[in-house]
């Protein structure tokens, strides 16, 4: 029989994490937690980064919030509108070639491959 005391039960408080992240990138961007088909988004508006409430692995987790982290990056160095139209511009181009608008979106591709990337600072 396994004591309850001798359990070693290890907590990743998801929003701290993702907010202390936020922070180190020298952003402002609000983490909210919700339900939704997607791991995460980014809602350039508002400056928030929706996440999930759980992932099957911290790497999923991390992985999502550098992703929408970058998006975040992209919004302060281009600024709100002209993120918006350089976005949509990429997901117009991405739908003339018979692609997704989204996941064929050259600002999620480069957003997917920095993350990948990034993990590894944080692992």
């Amino acid at each position: 029989m396994i004591k309850l005391k001798d359990l070693l039960v290890e907590r990743v408080d998801y929003h701290e994490l993702a907010s202390e992240m936020v922070k180190s990138y020298k952003l402002k961007s609000k983490i909210k937690f919700n339900t939704g088909k997607d791991k995460g988004d980014y809602n350039w508006k508002t400056d928030t980064i929706n996440l999930r409430p759980s992932y099957s692995t911290i790497k999923e987790f991390l992985i999502t919030v550098l992703h929408e982290i970058h998006h975040a990056l992209q919004r302060k160095k281009l600024g709100a509108k002209k993120y918006e139209k350089e976005y949509y511009i990429a997901g117009e181009l991405a739908q003339q070639k018979g692609n997704d608008f989204h996941d064929d979106n050259a600002f999620e591709e480069e957003a997917e491959k920095w993350a990948k990337r990034e993990v590894r600072k944080w692992k």
